[in-house]
Order: structure tokens, then sequence, then C-alpha cells
């Protein structure tokens, strides 16, 4: 008879550390880097091209990530050389602000070992749990990873207003480190899960319990049938959609809250309730993926932020329009549990995980790069509660292509894609 390999209490920490360092290392990463250049005398100009260095370097690294995590077995050893460069990049940064050249290429290359972030964590929970516990591991991950960010955001805040700008990038190297540390604890002989075939393992498990991958395809093979695959269209272009509405929405919120006067003693609090309110969601999002299915649960957060746009095209009110970053952690909270556990049921026994958790990360980063030039444009053009419309149009796009289109039989049972699936997708 099989047995399924437990996890340890050790890989289980180590793995949510590290996923709290990743989110404490991103999410002091930009903030407070505006004030500092500022502060050296850089030009307006310059500051604007050296933060979107960090958006380049994510974004044409994003697809190769997924390529090199699919080739590179060693997930452990990748993770910590993308956090060291990670953390170099930014540590280095004080020590060469005199060259705008050498600054923006150390942010690139920040932004470039970012775009492994994702990808690697959600491979190393993958391999630790398997499928029949990715839900509740991810769950867990994302609690850390929320919690970290939220934790680095006031820390680092603390550090900034008591000792200078400076100390803003110690958070960072610091993190880093300790997530390479944290990788330590993570035991090379329990990550057997989706493995391609004939690895050895003391473990006493049958291939299907282990998702041992038998496929043959090259990974040129694989990527082209992505694309031939309706579900996977379906996934990319729908959360695309849904990236280009959320990316925007809160920039734009903290905009108009500072036009309709109320920012004074609230705009703290845009970031702090939105990622607070991921830590509970991202638990909830695991257990009810089991037991509602994946696709359903993700509808949700697909269905919330057409809700959350015209909430705030509609409201003048501080409080009501703040209380609307309750639905954008709901969502957000939604989404990073579930785009990984579709992704798993869309790859079972197959390669590409890595590879489309990838592709699925680029339209996460293209959101951010088209959302932001929409809403300039919309909001010179036709001013804020019009562009909240405009948001809200292209999230409900996005719900109903998801929820009409995408299979259900790729729900929590964590099934393949099924011969059933509608004749028209996009």
């Amino acid at each position: 008879m099989s047995e399924t390999p437990e996890i340890s209490f050790r890989s289980r920490l180590g793995l949510n550390l590290l996923n709290f360092f990743l989110g404490e290392v991103i999410g002091v990463a930009v903030p407070f880097l505006t004030d500092y250049l500022k502060n050296h005398h850089w030009t307006f100009q310059a500051i604007g091209l050296a933060t979107a260095m960090i958006g380049v370097g994510t974004l044409l690294f994003q697809a190769p990530s997924g390529v090199i995590a699919e080739q590179v077995s060693r997930h452990r050893i990748l993770t910590g050389i993308v956090l060291g460069v990670y953390g170099l990049g930014f540590s280095l940064i004080p020590l060469f602000t005199s060259s705008e050249q050498v600054t923006d290429a150390l942010l690139f290359l920040s932004g470039a070992a970012s775009s492994f972030f994702m990808t690697l964590s959600a491979t190393l929970a993958f391999s630790l749990s398997g499928r029949h516990r990715f839900a509740q591991i991810m769950g867990q991950n994302q609690m850390w990873n929320h919690a970290g960010f939220l934790v680095s955001a006031m820390g680092t805040s603390y550090l900034i207003h008591h000792q200078g700008l400076a100390w803003g990038f110690f958070p960072i190297g610091a993190g880093s480190l300790l997530g390479i540390l944290s990788l330590l604890l993570v035991q090379k002989k329990e990550l057997v899960f989706h493995q391609i075939g004939k690895r050895k393992t003391d473990m006493k498990s049958t291939e299907e319990d282990l998702d041992t991958i038998r496929d043959s395809r090259t990974l040129g093979r694989v990527f082209l049938d992505f694309f031939r695959s309706p579900a996977i269209r379906v996934l990319l272009i729908s959360t695309t959609l849904f990236q280009i509405a959320n990316a925007p929405v809160m920039p734009l919120l903290l905009l108009y809250l500072r036009f309709l006067h109320g920012g004074n003693g609230k705009m703290e609090w845009v970031v702090f309730i939105a990622q607070a309110t991921m830590i509970p969601v991202a638990w909830w999002a695991a257990r009810s993926s089991a037991r509602w299915g994946h696709k359903l649960v993700f509808s949700i957060a697909f269905f919330i932020m057409p809700i959350r746009s015209m909430i705030c095209a509609v409201s003048m009110n501080t409080t009501v329009l703040l209380f609307t970053q309750v639905l954008d952690g709901v969502a957000a909270g939604i989404y990073g549990v579930s785009v990984a556990l579709i992704v798993s049921d869309l790859t079972r026994g197959k390669k590409g995980f890595n590879m489309l958790m990838g592709l699925a990360q680029i339209a996460m980063a293209l959101g951010a790069v088209i959302g932001p030039l929409l809403q300039g444009v919309s909001v010179g053009q036709v001013g804020y509660r019009f562009s909240f419309m405009v948001f809200a149009a292209i999230a409900a796009l996005a719900a109903v292509i998801f929820f009409h289109s995408m299979p259900h039989e790729l729900g929590g049972s964590g099934g393949e894609e099924k011969a059933s699936l509608p004749e028209k997708l996009p």
C-alpha cells in the first residue's frame, strides 16, 4: 500500500520563512527609493527612469525565469542565488548614487532577479506538498508573504523616520540573507513531488501519489502546446485583464483621496488595510478551494474587482473609499493562492509548471505596465470617476471571460483539462 510522504515541521517552517522574507524584501523596495534619490539631487526624469528599470528587468526576465526553473532541478540553490542577487543589487546602491548608469544597472538586475520569486516559491511548495496538499501549503506561504510585506512596510518606515533614508536598504539586504538561510531548513529529501520520472526516493509511494512527470516533450513543444490549450489561453487572457484593471486602482485611489482632501490620517492606511486583509483571505482561499473548487474561488476575486472600482467611481466619501481596500485585499489574497493552484491542475503529471507560472506572472507584469498608462491617459482626459468606471469595465470583462470559459473540471479535484471544454474560447 502506498503512503504519501509527510512534510516535516522543519521544511514547512523553512518554506514559510522564505515567503515571509520574500514579502519583506519586495515590500520595502520602491516606496523610499524615490525620496532617497531625490535627496541625492537626481532629476525627476532620472528618478523615473531608475524606478522603471526594476519593472523592465522583471518583465524581460519573467518568461526566461520559467524556462530556467524548468531546466534547473536544484530549485533551492537557484532561489538562493536570485535572492542574493536581488539583495546585493539594492544594497550596493548607496555606494553608487553618483553614477546614474550603475544605479540603473543595479536596479535592472534586482528587477530581473525578482522575476523568479513567485515561480520558484510556488515550485518549492509544489515539490514539497504535492497536489493533494498544495492548496494548504500555498495558503500558509501566502499568509507569511503578506505578513512579511506588512512588517517591512511598518519596520522600514520606522527606520527611515528615526535613522534616515539610507537605512531603508538595510531590511532588503538583511531580508535577502535571512531568506537564503531559511532555504537551509527545507530538506532536499522531502522535495519529491512533481519530479521527472525515475528519481529515487526512500518513500513507498506510487507515481500517481507523487505526481511523477512522464512527459517526453521538449520545452519548446511544451510552450507551443500551452497556446493550443483553451483553458490556458483563458487563464492568460483573463489574468492579464485582471491586472490591467487592478494595478492602477490603488495609486489612482491615493490621488483621488488627496484630491478630496481626505488624505490626512488616512493615506497610510490604504496599503495597510489591503495587506492586513490578504493574510486571513489567503488562508480562507486555500481552505475553500479544496471544498468548492479552484475555479469558483478564483472567480470570486474576478467579480470583486469591478465592484470595488464602481464604488470608487460613485462615492466621494473618503471613509467608504478607504473601505474599498478591504475588497482589494480579498481579491489579491485569493489571486496569490488560486493562480498557482490552477497552474498545478493544468500541468498535472506534465512538464511546464514553472513555465506556465512564468507566463502567468508576465500577465501581472503587463498589467502593471499597461494599467498605469491607461490611468494617466484617462485621468488627464476624463477625470477620476470615469477612470474608475473604465477599470471596472475591464475587470468585468476579465470576470466574464474567466467564469464563462474556464472549464469547471479544473476545480479542487486537481483534474486535468477534459474533452468537454467549450468549443469557442478566446
